[in-house]
């Protein structure tokens, strides 16, 4: 790298698109001095993954007026990053003693690193052992993920899971005279006897620390970092070029939904509070959580906008699809529609088309939130005290996605690009997702998070400052209420004073949805009314005052109740146009 001083050069190499991104300081502030993509060249004809990545740092270069690429390889900057998603994340199978404790911390170790889940064992398995060997020989995973036992505890039961993994002899995913790598993450005295079951001809085993080490305590950071070193040494450096690229790069080369995962995490901690992203892209569609600090993601495979769209409809059905449309269109054409995206991708669409994808994209979000809420969960099998009378309890606990308490929202993908789908995005993320109370919503419109996520080690602040400024527009501020009536019932009125002194108030029935314009730069200060019948967060028919900042779509008023009740078609149609900020007359009324 060149001798300047903060300044970096970032590269996010997905399967399609290669994309490069100069950051650098100016003054007291980090900024996006500007990107360059091309198309990702892993694949025939090239079979060089540093051709698109050579040419993505060029053109950059000349956008900007600066050599950014010297003596065949990346310069011109402080560092040089890079983060790689060519084949939709990691494909890993995860084993552990108990599907509900040790399986299923190693199987949150493995999505948080950047897993694509190929399957998931246990000695609790339903499945007879002959089965189990047979499933893992036919699988060819890039990496295997064995836990089990608190340290100090199990020991023969660990080894006869490795026994297992010995005698299916798994080979990996690209190459027969490769070994697989197997990260242990199992009771920590038992290490050598694991690598000794596991032959070395075989398998290159890598322990780190127990994923359980105690049964109430969870640490998935060790496994998580063994993942990326082993994917660094024997998984990525067999893809076409990625030898020469592992030796430009400053650190490690870790995947692109482990780097979103990094700066979401960073983001939710530095402004403290509950987040749920959604990631929906053409094949697989991720969900990103952080409930009170927790960090949790989900994968949901062959779900997507256009190769995964007809998964869509398999899985959520017609019916559910066509009940997001507002238009008369048949169960015929809509199959007709799925059909074309996903063989076709048109570059363009006509109105109806979009009406089925936008219909799509709500139900894709909903299927990645009904699996996300199975992975977000509290640790199984530890013994709760509970007040009345001491009682111990070692069911299962229930879920830590919390839609009253989800105080920010994240719409990520290029769908949301879009502009026409941009322009209701607010609108889908609401549909889908559900939240209620006070929720901030954003999209990512500049793909850049992945950057932000490999910048964040070697610079936080910057990493944060262009999360805030280059990648997440907001949309605006949803005050959503919980609750039922008849439609046109009132449910609540809102009274709102600007920090520009503009005072309104509005009454809104149940089924309505609209909004109030207010910036993004502008704050508020809302009081939210409800009847009897709604609670907006403070308990039901209980006021509720906060401070608020807007959007693009200022402040949002969800008088739709919770769950949302699918209306007649005409008023679908009604909340979309619901969403365009429409001045309101003023009144004299101040709050206090």
């Amino acid at each position: 790298m060149g001798s300047e001083k903060e300044s970096y050069l970032i590269v996010d190499i997905n399967s399609h698109q290669t994309k490069a991104a100069f950051i650098e300081r100016t003054g007291d502030e980090y900024g996006v001095q500007g990107t360059s993509e091309t198309t990702t060249t892993v694949d025939p004809p090239e079979l060089d993954v540093t051709i698109g990545v050579e040419k993505a740092i060029r053109g950059l270069g000349q956008k900007l007026g600066r050599e950014l690429w010297v003596g065949g390889r990346p310069s011109g900057a402080h560092r040089f990053l890079c983060s790689s998603s060519t084949s939709g994340g990691i494909y890993m199978n995860v084993a552990g003693l108990v599907r509900t404790i040790s399986a299923e911390s190693a199987q949150r170790a493995a999505l948080g690193a950047g897993a694509l889940l190929m399957d998931v064992f246990s000695l609790d398995d339903r499945r007879p052992r002959f089965m189990l060997i047979d499933r893992m020989r036919s699988l060819r995973p890039e990496i295997f993920l064995l836990a089990g036992g608190t340290d100090g505890g199990a020991e023969a039961q660990v080894l006869e899971m490795a026994g297992l993994i010995e005698e299916a002899d798994v080979k990996p995913r690209f190459g027969e005279g490769y070994k697989l790598p197997v990260v242990y993450a199992g009771n920590v005295e038992i290490r050598e006897e694991v690598s000794k079951v596991l032959a070395e001809d075989r398998y290159a085993t890598r322990a780190v620390d127990n994923v359980r080490p105690l049964i109430e305590t969870e640490n998935l950071g060790p496994a998580r970092e063994g993942i990326y070193d082993s994917y660094m040494e024997h998984v990525i450096v067999h893809s076409p070029g990625f030898d020469k690229l592992v030796e430009w790069v400053e650190g490690k080369i870790i995947p692109s939904q482990a780097a979103i995962g990094k700066i979401l995490y960073a983001y939710a901690q530095e402004r403290a509070v509950n987040l749920l992203a959604v990631d929906v892209g053409g094949a697989t569609t991720d969900v990103y959580s952080v409930y009170d600090g927790v960090f949790n993601r989900s994968l949901n495979a062959d779900i997507g906008l256009t190769y995964g769209i007809s998964n869509i409809m398999k899985e959520a059905g017609v019916e559910n699809i066509m009940r997001w449309i507002p238009g008369g269109i048949g169960e015929k054409k809509v199959r007709n529609i799925v059909g074309n995206i996903m063989v076709l991708q048109p570059e363009s669409l006509s109105d109806e088309e979009r009406m089925v994808q936008q219909s799509a994209i709500r139900e894709a979000i909903r299927l990645g939130l009904e699996q996300h809420r199975n992975y977000a969960t509290r640790l199984k099998g530890v013994r709760l005290i509970r007040d009345l009378g001491m009682m111990f309890e070692q069911a299962l606990e229930p879920s830590i996605l919390n839609l009253k308490r989800t105080q920010v929202v994240i719409g990520r993908g290029s769908i949301f690009n879009d502009p026409e789908n941009l322009r209701i995005a607010p609108l889908l993320l609401l549909d889908a997702i559900q939240p209620w109370g006070v929720t901030e919503i954003y999209v990512d419109v500049s793909s850049m998070m992945p950057h932000t996520g490999m910048l964040l080690d070697s610079n936080r602040e910057a990493a944060l400052q262009i999360l805030s400024k280059a990648c997440l527009r907001k949309l605006g501020t949803c005050v959503a209420a919980k609750g039922k009536a008849e439609e046109g019932v009132e449910a609540l009125t809102v009274s709102m004073s600007t920090s520009e002194g503009v005072s309104m108030e509005e009454t809104i029935a149940f089924g309505e949805l609209k909004t109030l314009p207010l910036g993004a730069d502008e704050s508020a200060r809302i009081e939210v009314s409800p009847t009897r019948r709604f609670d907006v967060g403070a308990g039901r028919g209980r006021r509720l005052e906060a401070t608020v900042t807007g959007g693009e779509n200022g402040v949002i008023i969800d008088a739709r109740g919770r769950p949302i009740v699918i209306p007649a078609k005409e008023t679908l149609s009604v909340w979309a146009e619901s969403l365009k900020p429409r001045p309101v007359t003023p009144t004299p009324k101040t709050l206090g």
